[in-house]
C-alpha cells in the first residue's frame, strides 16, 4: 500500500509541475516572432504517454471498488497547417488538422484491495479482496484533431497550442474490465494543451497534457467508461 501511495503522490506532483508549466508557457512567452507559417506546413512526430484517471470508483449494493489503473501509450502524429495566420493579439494563430496512430496502447490494473459490503448475508457486514493484477492491450486511431497554435507575439523557439478531437480504441479485452459487459471498441472524445519547443529552425520537442473521455457509447450492454483520463506526453516533430 506504500509503494501504490508512492506512485499516485508521485502523479499529483507530475500533475502539478505539467500545468504549471504549461500556464507559464501560455502567458510568459510573448515576444517579437515570426508567423509559423514562413517556413512549417507539415508536422511529422512521435510521442510516448502516460496517466491515470483521477477519480476512478465503481459502486453497487454490495462492492465499493476504488480503482487504481495506469495507461501508457506510444504513437505517431502527421499534422497539416490549414490555414494562414488570424486573428490578433495573444489568440493570434494558425489552424492544424492531426492525425493521431497509437499501435501501441496499454492499460495495466495494479494488484489492489477492494472493499465489499455483504448485505445479503445476515451476519457478515464488510471485508476486502484482492484483485489483479491485469493488463489490456489495444490500438488507438485519433483522426478527427483540430489544434490551434498560438503563434501572435511569440518567440519562434516556443509555440503554446490547444486541440480538441476524439477517434477509436480498440482492445484485446472487453474495456474497462469492472462494470459490466463492456465492448472491445470504445470512443475516445478529448481536449489538450501543449507546447512545441523548436530546438532547431524545423525541430522541435512537444509536450502535451490532454484529458480524454473514454466510452463505448452502449456499444456493449454496460458502457461504465471512464469520464476523465489525464495524460501526458513528451515527443520530438520534424516539420516541413
Amino acid at each position: 500500500m506504500t509503494s501504490e501511495r508512492t506512485r499516485h503522490c508521485a502523479w499529483r506532483h507530475l500533475i502539478a509541475v505539467v500545468s504549471l508549466a504549461v500556464t507559464a508557457s501560455l502567458i510568459n512567452h510573448y515576444g517579437n516572432a515570426q508567423e509559423l507559417s514562413t517556413h512549417r506546413t507539415w508536422q511529422i512526430g512521435a510521442f510516448a504517454a502516460g496517466g491515470f484517471p483521477p477519480a476512478y470508483e465503481l459502486h453497487s449494493p454490495s462492492v465499493y471498488y476504488g480503482v487504481q489503473l495506469d495507461l501508457l501509450n506510444a504513437g505517431a502524429q502527421i499534422g497539416k497547417m490549414l490555414s494562414a495566420p488570424r486573428g490578433s493579439g495573444i489568440l493570434r494563430g494558425q489552424g492544424e488538422g492531426i492525425v493521431e496512430v497509437m499501435p501501441f496502447w496499454l492499460a495495466h490494473y495494479p494488484l489492489q484491495k477492494h472493499y465489499i459490503h455483504f448485505v445479503q448475508y445476515p451476519g457478515e457486514t464488510s471485508g476486502y479482496s484482492l484483485w489483479g493484477p491485469y493488463s489490456i492491450h489495444g490500438v488507438s486511431v485519433t483522426p478527427l484533431l483540430y489544434r490551434w497554435n498560438f503563434t501572435g507575439r511569440l518567440s519562434g523557439r516556443s509555440v503554446p497550442w490547444a486541440q480538441l478531437g476524439g477517434g477509436l480504441l480498440w482492445t484485446n479485452h472487453k474495456f474497462p474490465l469492472l462494470g459490466g459487459d463492456t465492448s472491445v471498441i470504445n470512443f475516445t472524445p478529448q481536449v489538450g494543451v501543449g507546447e512545441n519547443i523548436f530546438i532547431r529552425r524545423n525541430r522541435s520537442l512537444d509536450f502535451a497534457m490532454k484529458a480524454v473521455h473514454i466510452s463505448n457509447a452502449s456499444l456493449g450492454d454496460n458502457n461504465p467508461g471512464l469520464n476523465v483520463t489525464l495524460q501526458f506526453s513528451a515527443g520530438y516533430s520534424w516539420w516541413k
